[in-house]
């Protein structure tokens, strides 16, 4: 997935509608059970990595080994303005 790149705030900023989009279309293949429920995005998977988790489903160890953590959760809300943070 490919979104927006902030270098003075170190952040890729992605449309939550988009996010959900794909979160969808692999969770149905996947576990369809986990389909609405709530979630927290906490970091970023290599793309090499991603793809072999594709061909081991079971195997965790994979994206964990390949995943990068976000220092912080961040939320921004739509203002009239432009994007702002909760803070």
């Amino acid at each position: 997935m490919i979104g927006r790149y902030c270098p003075n705030c170190d952040l890729l900023i992605l449309h939550k509608d988009k996010v959900e989009s794909m979160m969808v279309y692999s969770m149905e293949q996947v576990d369809p059970s986990l389909i609405g429920n709530d979630y927290l995005i906490v970091g970023t998977v290599e793309r090499k990595g991603w793809r072999e988790s594709r061909k081991q489903t079971s195997n965790y160890d994979v994206i964990f080994d390949n995943m990068h953590d976000f220092k912080e959760v961040v939320v921004f809300e739509s203002a009239h303005w432009g994007w702002v943070s909760d803070d």
